[in-house]
């Protein structure tokens, strides 16, 4: 009997060493729980308009550069439109100051010309006022022309003005990723940033872990650390990229009241290269194993 209850005292001894190294790891090894997160991107127009077409629904995978909506504003192809001809107009104008410019110069030339022959009777006295008359003309002419450049300058920046309104209008994918939420449907009127599409950036996934305060000692930026994932056998390399320059409370799913009064540091981990398989998913829990520094 005696020895019956010596091996059920050994038995439980072990098995509570077995837990407490499970929890807090050995000496050397820091573990800690973390929660996979990922980067999600708020999409919007600039500008303010009508939801025309979404291409991109809940769910759907999108890559840099695909168009994801098209916002539209009533009236503003035809007002592109005019600042377009407007601009033409402008730039046909300019090519007429050389014309301008030349004629004036003749018509100067002709009146110097003239001036001495009208002395010698050679030229009447209306000939020489008729080209008088021309040479102011042409003068006249010439100094309502120099604004054209100005004029074209200004309708080809109201034409591009009007253009960048456009291109503020479709929604763009800046990086690959997956379409989390859908926030507005064809048809509705959108102000200017009012988000269409949540856009979760899946590929670069990263790990929000808290370290207690007694053991930051042991942990720096940079430090090479080792994810393991639940369900998985082979752990994925990490780096930790930040620490919290604050301590705050243990989180709210602390399951002790003794672990929520403890202050703690959060850290950022990002993983090595690529996720393998794409195992890593929004909202897991992982195991974070870090080394301790002496």
């Amino acid at each position: 009997m005696r020895r019956r209850r010596l091996r059920s005292t050994t038995l439980c001894a072990i098995v509570c060493a077995t837990l407490l190294l499970a929890c807090h790891g050995n000496a050397d090894t820091l573990r800690v729980s973390g929660t996979v997160e990922i980067r999600e991107l708020q999409l919007a127009p600039l500008a303010s308009g009508r939801l025309e077409r979404l291409f991109k629904d809940e769910g759907d995978s999108v890559r840099r550069g695909d168009t994801i909506a098209v916002v539209e504003q009533p009236g503003l192809d035809a007002l592109i439109n005019q600042r377009r001809a407007q601009a033409r107009a402008a730039a046909l104008r300019v090519n007429e100051v050389a014309a301008a410019q030349a004629d004036s110069t003749r018509a100067a030339n002709d009146l110097a010309r003239a001036a001495p022959l009208v002395a010698q009777n050679i030229v009447s006295q209306q000939h020489y006022d008729g080209l008088r008359a021309a040479a102011a003309a042409a003068t006249a002419r010439l100094a309502a022309m120099r604004a054209a450049p100005s004029e074209s300058a200004a309708a080809a920046a109201a034409l591009a003005a009007a253009v960048s309104i456009r291109d503020q209008l479709t929604i763009v994918a800046p990086d690959d990723g997956v379409v989390l939420t859908r926030y507005a449907d064809p048809g509705e009127a959108l102000a200017s940033g009012t988000p269409v599409v949540s856009l979760g950036l899946v590929h670069q996934p990263w790990i929000r872990a808290y370290v207690g305060d007694r053991s930051m000692a042991g942990v720096k930026l940079g430090q090479r650390v080792t994810v393991r994932l639940d369900g998985y056998a082979t752990p994925l390399p990490g780096r930790i990229v930040q620490i919290s320059p604050r301590a705050e409370f243990t989180p709210r799913a602390a399951l002790t009241e003794r672990e929520r009064a403890d202050l703690v540091f959060g850290i950022k981990v990002e993983l090595d290269g690529a996720d393998a398989g794409g195992r890593v998913k929004a909202g897991m829990p992982v195991t974070v194993e870090i080394p301790t520094l002496p």
